[in-house]
């Protein structure tokens, strides 16, 4: 590309370089008694700068350089910033006592950690 066709290409806006403001609904399929029903739960997209802290809570390296990976402190960090609200109404301290078989659902909606792996640092 020309140096005229790089002046002629300015960004306009800066509209598509922040994250969303607000929160997606998803209907989760939750199994309850035998049965699925529906849960809404709105997800809200992590910046730049809340990724690396996931990836900050996640990754832990010791005295010896020993590198340890701890998946349950980033569901932790991923629930508590993602997860906006829930319905029927769940606290945060809800969110983090549910039943196995019902945080799998939720967290299918949620960013895993091969996605901060791949993000925009590659």
């Amino acid at each position: 590309m020309s140096m005229e066709e790089q002046k002629n290409n300015k960004l306009q806006s800066i509209s598509g370089l922040l994250v969303e403001q607000g929160s997606t609904p998803h209907d989760v399929l939750i199994p309850v008694d035998g049965e699925e029903l529906i849960m809404v739960v709105w997800v809200k997209e992590l910046s730049f700068i809340e990724m690396q802290s996931a990836v900050k809570d996640m990754m832990k390296v010791d005295g010896s350089g020993q590198l340890d990976i701890d998946l349950a402190a980033y569901w932790k960090f991923v629930m508590m910033n993602c997860i906006d609200r829930t319905e029927p109404e769940l606290t945060k301290t809800q969110l983090l006592a549910l039943k196995p078989e019902v945080a799998s659902k939720i967290l299918a909606i949620l960013p895993g950690p091969e996605e901060l792996m791949s993000g925009p640092l590659e």
